[in-house]
């Protein structure tokens, strides 16, 4: 029911405000009641439920990102870990919609962070949310891994969605990409490494440190090409398996 009432687009929620009705800030407080009183085991394991709450947070987060982002730090960090969670899901659809909703939260942090830099008095607002991802680095960190491993090493049946907040994960975590990056090329049999080397550098030709959408784009287009060329790396490589190179993965998440 709350899924409906908030992602069907019955209202313009911009008249609550308007005329002080507190209507959708009850929805806002209900949804995180139920939130919490639910288990992330039960989120993965009922079909239903995860399909309805995964639906629900993306509908959250591209129309209430400002709701989201002044969420008390346990529910935020909640939120993100059942995100990080759905990544992995095998329902396509939960997976997509956690792809989406990351992809927002990251363009959201990307924006604010950007916006930081330029105008330290900005930011008053949103100051505790940046806090909570500075203090927690490897949040992000273990999802930029989880979503680069899929792409990587397993059957990526939605390449696209995983494409949009890879980006902005590589770009709010730079240094540990690079380690990432340095390795899975070390994991590599010696012949093959600069096979690898080269995989990445055209992961990231042409790739401007920014998240307009002409840059998403492009770095999709090079994505698709970077899949390619890591499996035929890797079938080429006598002896090594895809297994053992997320092993690597594992022990940088």
């Amino acid at each position: 029911m709350l899924k409906a009432a908030l992602c069907g687009n019955y209202v313009n929620f911009g008249v609550f405000r308007l005329y002080g009705d507190n209507a959708l800030d009850k929805a806002f407080g209900m949804f995180v009641k139920l939130l919490l009183s639910v288990s992330q085991r039960d989120l993965m394991d009922y079909p239903k439920l995860s399909q309805n709450f995964y639906s629900l947070l993306e509908c959250l987060a591209n129309d209430h990102m400002a709701f989201i982002s002044s969420l008390e730090p346990q529910v935020f960090l909640y939120i993100l870990a059942t995100i990080s969670e759905g990544l992995t899901a095998l329902d396509t659809m939960v997976c997509t919609g956690c792809c989406a909703t990351l992809d927002t939260v990251i363009t959201y942090l990307f924006k604010n962070l950007t916006i930081k830099k330029k105008k330290r008095n900005h930011m008053q607002q949103n100051e505790a949310f940046l806090r909570i991802l500075e203090l927690h680095p490897e949040i992000l960190q273990q999802m930029l891994s989880t979503v680069l491993n899929i792409i990587m090493f397993e059957d990526c049946r939605n390449q696209w969605s995983m494409s949009r907040p890879l980006l902005g994960l590589i770009l709010l975590n730079e240094e540990y990409f690079n380690k990432l990056r340095d390795s899975i090329i070390a994991s590599q049999p010696p012949d093959k490494q600069q096979a690898m080397v080269q995989c990445f550098e055209n992961l990231m030709s042409g790739i401007e440190r920014s998240l307009h959408t002409k840059n998403r784009d492009k770095f999709t287009q090079n994505l698709s090409l970077f899949r390619r060329d890591v499996n035929d790396s890797l079938k080429a490589a006598n002896g090594q398996s895809p297994t053992h190179c997320t092993q690597f993965l594992d022990m940088m998440s």
